[in-house]
């Protein structure tokens, strides 16, 4: 379509809102635009078409690949699913293999295979195709998550699985409530207090420290993963910009050094 044409449409249907809000609004007296509630109703028009065209794209997976027939999508046969799924992650095709694994765990209540499903969604994302449907993805990884935890709770992969989910959610469209906002951070201090040595968890609550500038925590937390894998020179990197971000810069060039000087030992 032409690009002229495609702005002068929009122009069009500017003036257009514009006009309807001054009839219908600005000549009322006392009248005011409510923006907030225009925005809230827009992102819900947006959010409505974004599912619609993600439920379509999970309604018709099974024409996705003919190795595995899309009858499979009706199947309770379980060592079918199985086998199907295996096939599939050979393939690469993990968002058909996402969808059968939600199957699967739905007839057998499994933990486990709820959080397969989550894993198959989340790996889904590395497809670049994946991109315009990656918040649908993620909320059916989270999705997933939730069912993992409430069969069982004590499971600190999911968890901090479904930390990133939320946390990623959230990057993507505002957070529907205080609680959603908080959760990534409770989540990951859960498996904390039960595994303070847990590597990934004690990384995401650094990186979120840093997010909400508690520089300090965020120092705390990448020495101790210095201390407990010191061969990885990200973590002195990571304190070498945090000692950049609080303005010192001979910590900062000091970590640096020691990050540059590690990989070039390890080479």
């Amino acid at each position: 379509m032409n690009k002229s044409l495609i702005k002068a449409t929009l122009w069009v249907a500017f003036f257009v809102l514009t006009a309807s809000l001054t009839y219908f609004g600005l000549n009322r007296s006392n009248a005011s635009i409510d923006f907030k509630a225009l925005n809230k109703e827009k992102n819900l028009a947006q959010s409505a078409s974004i599912k619609e065209e993600f439920d379509n794209l999970i309604k018709n997976i099974g024409s996705s690949t003919t190795v595995v027939k899309p009858d499979v999508l009706t199947s309770t046969d379980t060592t079918r699913l199985a086998l199907s799924i295996q096939l599939l992650d050979t393939m690469k095709q993990y968002l058909y293999a996402a969808v059968l694994s939600e199957k699967l765990a739905t007839i057998q209540n499994n933990p486990t295979k709820f959080h397969d499903a989550a894993k198959y969604y989340l790996m889904e994302l590395y497809n670049h195709e994946a991109e315009k449907n990656e918040l649908m993805i993620t909320k059916k990884a989270r999705e997933n998550l939730e069912k993992t935890l409430a069969l069982k709770p004590k499971n600190n992969e999911a968890k901090i699985d479904l930390a990133v989910s939320i946390y990623n959610i959230n990057r993507m469209q505002a957070p529907e409530s205080q609680s959603d906002l908080m959760r990534p951070a409770l989540l990951l201090k859960e498996v904390i207090t039960v595994d303070s040595n847990n590597l990934d968890a004690l990384y995401y609550l650094g990186k979120l420290s840093i997010e909400t500038n508690q520089f300090e925590k965020a120092i705390e937390r990448f020495k101790k993963l210095v201390s407990l894998q010191p061969q990885n020179s990200d973590f002195y990197f990571e304190l070498s910009q945090i000692y950049a971000l609080m303005g010192n810069k001979e910590e900062s060039e000091l970590w640096n050094k020691k990050g540059q000087s590690l990989n070039k030992t390890i080479k």
